[in-house]
């Protein structure tokens, strides 16, 4: 029987058909709105990788990395110069660090803490552009994304963590593209990165979630070395009845995903999410509707004797530390974002610190606020698809006032974007940290002109500029 012209081949295996995808992807291909969002993610991970270089993890990272890789040309933020393993390994643990990177519902995936290093690291070592950078940049994203929605979400709900899962497919693919590998090998990439990639959400409040992210990116990127050496690894390895589908994905495979590489873009549906709060995203609408009651109503945190959060299940499933001791538990405290900013007005990376973890009316603020699972959230199909992290939110006042309010979608979310001067207002205030206000002006100045750069050297030089301090300290 003859296959009518235009039909998707679905007997070629995954990995060949990313693999292809990748390696036919030219910058001309890809769209203004697509090149745009890419631009913006790889703003948006330098900011808040420089803010995370002199962060514990970020540090850890970096001295572990100068004393495992090769040296070579690539920077580290946090000082020096490596092969690029050690460099996307470093830079994607400092990317991830303060859980102030952006995240995709194609998978639940932190995609560009990965893909972002991965990429500024194979694109410098091998010579290229600030063009070539956003091309492999969008081919890494894309790649990583339509693998993930093929499986579908389930993964992550399964307990996997998803980020550095496929992270590892977006570094490989990334890499690939950077050495210019053929269909073929950038194929052998990916399922090499595949074969041994891995991730658990159990890991979660701790510095082990950076440090895996910091693993993918390195494993992509070896694996796209390996297979540009001549490293051939068949190319079923989803499909196979013991590969990535049936034993991490429960069988879950949509070969029909992988159609629309190229013609459906992920970066635009469904989406970056970009955070406005240094903290995971599942607080983030509860956190919105607080702070919008509050001054809808004019309430300062004396007038409120409690706060009921009701949320989906995930929310709840990622939001474990209802009393956090540390600033690591603290990203995944939603009593510690909600009452943050029922204290403070806003919740940034100050308020990450000892000192604000100690305060006593913080900690009373938390002994007012509850939250609960509501197991039957996604029973309303609109409701799931609308508001994945949402959160209702009841208000009682000391006078005795009831007031709720329903948020689907934080600030920052592909339903209420971030404007242009918030977006440089973030990295502005991430990139001081590490480089001072003059040198994050001028660092994102460049940066609006990345694709004009024809030495990524002398740009990536700007942001290994002065000293970092651990941001778990308050700046003086």
């Amino acid at each position: 029987m003859t296959t009518p012209p235009g039909t998707p081949d679905h007997s070629t295996p995954a990995v060949r058909r990313i693999g292809d995808w990748v390696a036919g992807l030219r910058r001309a291909d890809i769209p203004k709105p697509v090149a745009e969002v890419a631009l913006s993610c790889i703003v948006d991970t330098l900011g808040v990788a420089l803010a995370g270089a002199g962060s514990e993890a970020g540090v850890l990272a970096a001295d572990v990395a100068r004393d495992t890789y090769a040296p070579g040309p690539a920077p580290l933020l946090a000082g020096g110069r490596l092969g690029m393993e050690g460099a996307a390994f470093a830079n994607a643990a400092a990317a991830h660090a303060l859980d102030f990177d952006d995240n995709s519902y194609a998978g639940f995936v932190h995609g560009s803490a990965v893909v972002v290093p991965a990429a500024l690291a194979a694109t410098g070592m091998a010579g290229g552009t600030g063009s070539d950078l956003l091309t492999s940049v969008v081919a890494g994203a894309e790649a990583q994304y339509a693998l993930a929605e093929a499986v579908g979400n389930g993964v992550y709900h399964a307990g996997w963590w998803t980020t550095a899962l496929f992270g590892t497919v977006g570094a490989a693919a990334v890499a690939a593209k950077a050495l210019g590998l053929d269909g073929r090998s950038a194929a052998d990439a990916v399922a090499f990165a595949l074969c041994g990639t891995g991730g658990l959400r159990a890991c979660f409040g701790t510095g082990a979630k950076p440090l895996l992210a910091a693993q993918a990116a390195a494993n992509g990127v070896r694996a796209a070395r390996l297979a540009a050496r001549g490293l051939t690894v068949p190319h079923g390895v989803v499909e196979d009845p013991r590969g990535f589908a049936r034993l991490v994905a429960e069988n879950r495979f949509d070969p029909a995903a992988l159609d629309s590489l190229g013609g459906r873009w992920r970066l635009l549906d469904p989406g970056i999410d970009t955070k406005l709060y240094p903290v995971c995203l599942s607080a983030h609408a509860a956190m919105d509707a607080v702070r919008d009651l509050m001054a809808e109503r004019r309430l300062t945190a004396g007038d409120i004797a409690a706060v009921h959060c009701r949320v989906p299940p995930v929310v709840a499933a990622n939001l474990t530390y209802d009393r956090p001791a540390t600033a690591g538990e603290a990203r995944f405290s939603l009593h510690f974002a909600v009452a943050c900013v029922m204290l403070h007005g806003t919740l940034t990376l100050e308020h990450l610190s000892r000192t604000t973890l100690a305060d006593p009316v913080l900690a009373a603020l938390i002994g007012r606020i509850a939250m609960e699972a509501d197991p039957a959230w996604n029973a309303d199909a609109d409701r799931a698809r609308l508001a994945p992290e949402g959160a209702e939110v009841t208000v009682e006042t000391v006078a005795g006032e009831r007031i709720t309010r329903f948020c689907p979608s934080a600030r920052g979310t592909v339903a209420r974007p971030l404007s242009a001067a918030e977006h440089a207002a973030k990295f502005k205030g991430c990139a001081a940290h590490a480089i001072g206000p003059a040198g994050a002006e001028n660092l994102h100045l460049r940066l609006q002109g990345l694709e004009l750069e024809t030495d990524l050297p002398s740009l990536l030089h700007l942001c290994t500029m002065p000293a970092i301090h651990d941001p778990d300290e308050k700046p003086s």
